[in-house]
């Protein structure tokens, strides 16, 4: 089983400045990076995600969910158990 690590940063002040989103960090590279290593298209994850949420959902619908980036957690948790991988989240501030 392979795992999907998403590292957090909780700003502890209220002018605290966030990195901004570079082209390599977005969802949907990681997605595209996920979906590579597998062999699956966008078209194939699409398919199986309207499965398992018995809904229609197109390729199109999942891109533009992906590059906009409001795709609902709940659906990129399935994505990861679809492509076979665990999301976890790693306290990027503990010294161990």
């Amino acid at each position: 089983m392979s795992i999907l690590l998403f590292n957090f940063s909780i700003p502890l002040a209220s002018n605290a400045k966030i990195k901004p989103m570079n082209k390599e960090n977005t969802i949907i590279s990681e997605i595209k990076v996920l979906l590579a290593k597998r062999g699956w298209t966008q078209e194939m994850l699409a398919q199986e995600l309207g499965k398992r949420l018995n809904k229609k959902y197109t390729a199109k619908n999942l891109g533009n969910k992906l590059r906009l980036e409001t795709i609902p957690y709940r659906e990129i948790k399935l994505i990861a158990d679809i492509l076979g991988y665990k999301i976890m989240f790693e306290d990027i501030n503990s010294n161990s």
